[in-house]
């Protein structure tokens, strides 16, 4: 396995962030104490992936030291006693997760270093970062009102998160295959949001690397320029 670095960081996010959605279809699919049990873990070791992966600022580094035992403390009481708040306060604590990583990632993927494989992996992680986002803001929404979509049928957050994440993603590429659909006012203003952030990231990430990547060209022609007209670099 090769050593994490700036190089390769956000291959190894990007194989946490899949692992975690394909872990949460298997939760839906085979229902039961130990497959939510195996969701725990995995999204324990995805928050884990993301302080080893991402570059990140003290302040939200301590905010992760203080989410990740938060999230693991909350299961358990969801797992023993279950609250209806500790459900509510572990979609927050994800939400902030989801939040924090997006912003992180999206510095380092636009403002930081030369354009390479390993942008261009985390350009994809941020889109699925931003369909994990809606997710959580969906099963929020679902929380305060459970008929707030049509075609679903949500028994607890973790069987119903992959399906969810499901029409987050239909949403976010404004696919719209219309099996899921908002039923009331709030729901459908984020599902309406989503898809404007969707298309606008196409647009902006596909724009801002290619220019980046042109910048980038073009210094290394005027290095070589620099170079041949004064090749002793005097």
């Amino acid at each position: 396995m090769k050593k994490l670095d700036r190089h390769n960081n956000f291959a190894y996010l990007f194989a946490a962030l899949i692992l975690f959605l394909f872990t949460s279809a298997i939760v839906a699919e085979f229902s039961g104490i130990f497959s939510k049990s195996a969701f725990t873990l995995i999204t324990l070791l995805m928050l884990g992936a993301n302080i080893r992966t991402l570059k990140h600022g003290s302040t939200w580094k301590h905010v992760l030291y203080v989410l990740i035992p938060s999230f693991f403390i909350l299961t358990l009481i969801e797992h023993f006693f279950s609250g209806t708040i500790s459900v509510l306060l572990l979609l927050s604590t994800l939400l902030i997760f989801f939040i924090g990583s997006f912003t992180t990632a999206f510095k380092q993927v636009l403002f930081e270093g030369d354009i390479d494989a390993n942008k261009l992996i985390g350009s994809l992680t941020l889109y699925i970062l931003l369909g994990l986002i809606w997710t959580m803001i969906y099963l929020i929404i679902l929380f305060f009102d459970p008929n707030a979509f049509t075609g679903l049928e949500v028994t607890n957050w973790q069987e119903g998160f992959s399906r969810i994440a499901y029409y987050s993603f239909v949403t976010l590429t404004t696919l719209g295959y219309g099996d899921i659909l908002p039923h009331d006012h709030i729901a459908e203003f984020f599902v309406y949001m989503e898809s404007i952030i969707g298309v606008f990231y196409m647009a902006i990430i596909v724009s801002s690397l290619i220019s980046l990547r042109l910048a980038a060209i073009q210094e290394e022609r005027e290095r070589e320029k620099r170079l041949h007209s004064n090749p002793k670099g005097d």
